[in-house]
């Protein structure tokens, strides 16, 4: 049953509570610290017409405001449904059906807050990670993510969880690049899956390389957290041609190898790309081409180095694990081939 605000006023607050009340919005005050602030005008337009049109489907709850004495202040204070409120003063509806409740504890409060925002899919990670950040702030959990997950269902935790405590734990350098909108939170996520030495860094080489989120989530990021020694460029060069999986993807059942033909054919071949990559950078001219161009040429340089770092040591291991007076005639000096020719 819905009371009027002169009932309301010649009963007692202890008596309010519970009641629905016909009540002007102009006694109702927004939350100054709502963790949400952004709300769509057009769309707060939409819903105060269909209010007028269809009627309000459910109350908005608020809490008296009181003054030291307990006595009632003459205001209400909004528990849930600023939209409904802000729509209703937008197309000019004079007053909204509330629930007259109690005040929560503080921490209560928090939690409604916090959850209200991490379940409203139409806000975009920055305003989720701010409520989130000046929540565990407020609980005194900031500095002890250990713990954060145990708080993750009464601060309306959610799907996106994992990637927004993701973030928060970034680096400062990273989180600035993400609020000043150098890298964007799709990239920002991905960044923190990584060591921490190595976020900065990585954010670092997504902008000078203009390098695509979606790449760097799905190709880069796998590929450094099973190659933790490689670099960036190498990171970046795998990733883009592809195949690096199939090491570690083989066919063969878990403690059997490939026949030893096989192995030996697959990294001739894989000499026979590096002798190509060569002829292309010499041959064509590409060494001059990318002259003028830094980024070209430190990939090339960078690529170019990693093969002559594993060429050298592979030429060193098989030197000295294979002496060349322990090879067959015919592999140790190409004479010994013509001959046999």
């Amino acid at each position: 049953m819905t009371t009027t605000m002169d009932h309301l006023a010649l009963a007692p607050v202890s008596s309010w509570y519970g009641l629905v009340v016909d009540m002007p919005v102009q006694l109702i005050k927004p939350d100054p610290e709502n963790l949400r602030q952004e709300f769509d005008e057009a769309d707060l337009m939409d819903l105060g017409k269909n209010i007028e049109l269809l009627g309000q489907f459910d109350e908005i709850t608020v809490f008296p405001l009181l003054r030291d004495d307990s006595g009632w202040a003459g205001f209400f204070d909004l528990h849930d449904g600023e939209r409904r409120w802000r729509a209703a003063q937008l197309v000019g509806i004079p007053a909204l059906r509330a629930k007259v409740i109690s005040r929560p504890s503080d921490e209560d409060l928090l939690y409604k807050k916090v959850s209200r925002v991490m379940q409203t899919r139409s806000l975009s990670p920055n305003t989720k990670i701010a409520g989130l950040e000046k929540a565990l702030g407020q609980l005194g959990l900031i500095e002890r993510p250990e713990l954060w997950d145990d708080y993750r269902e009464r601060l309306g935790g959610g799907q996106e969880w994992p990637q927004l405590v993701r973030v928060l734990q970034l680096k400062p350098t990273v989180r600035v690049m993400l609020e000043s909108g150098a890298i964007n939170f799709t990239i920002a996520q991905s960044v923190g899956r990584l060591p921490a030495d190595l976020q900065a860094p990585a954010a670092e080489f997504i902008v000078a390389n203009k390098i695509n989120g979606r790449f760097f989530s799905t190709e880069m990021v796998p590929y450094l957290l099973e190659h933790q020694e490689a670099s960036l460029a190498q990171a970046f060069e795998h990733a883009r041609v592809g195949g690096w999986r199939q090491y570690t993807r083989t066919p063969y059942q878990k403690g059997h190898e490939p026949p030893l033909d096989e192995r030996v054919e697959e990294f001739l071949s894989a000499c026979v790309k590096w002798e190509q990559g060569w002829e292309v950078v010499v041959h064509t001219g590409l060494v001059h081409d990318i002259s003028d161009a830094a980024s070209y040429q430190f990939r090339v340089r960078d690529a170019a180095r990693r093969v002559a770092e594993r060429a050298l040591a592979l030429v060193e291991r098989i030197d000295q694990d294979f002496p060349e007076s322990a090879l067959p005639p015919a592999k140790a000096n190409g004479q010994e081939l013509q001959r046999a020719g």
